[in-house]
């Protein structure tokens, strides 16, 4: 009975694989900047391809007349909503940089 009880519990604790996809939220084509994001809560391990972020990334610069795109920085991460006693939401967001 106690290991049903652990069979049970442990994946509610540990959280659970989800997939997350990047998409754009925001972006500058004069300064050549395109910007993704996603959401995830505490008890998701989130599961993210980089490749699927470039590739929206090099669209958004294709469609502004670049080539390709970026990585600019490192990732940034946001506490979006907070519970009593830690981050409930937090938002990734990752810049690229359109290239010629």
């Amino acid at each position: 009975m106690k290991s049903v009880i652990v069979a049970i519990a442990l994946p509610l604790i540990a959280g659970c694989a989800t997939p997350k996809y990047w998409e754009a939220t925001g972006g500058n084509p004069s300064d050549g900047l395109v910007q993704l994001s996603y959401v995830h809560t505490p008890f998701e391990y989130g599961q993210i391809r980089a490749s699927q972020g470039l590739a929206i990334a090099t669209g958004r610069c294709q469609f502004w007349d670049y080539q390709r795109a970026e990585p600019a920085g490192k990732e940034k991460s946001e506490c979006r909503t907070m519970g009593p006693f830690h981050c409930l939401e937090t938002t990734v967001t990752q810049d690229y940089r359109c290239l010629q």
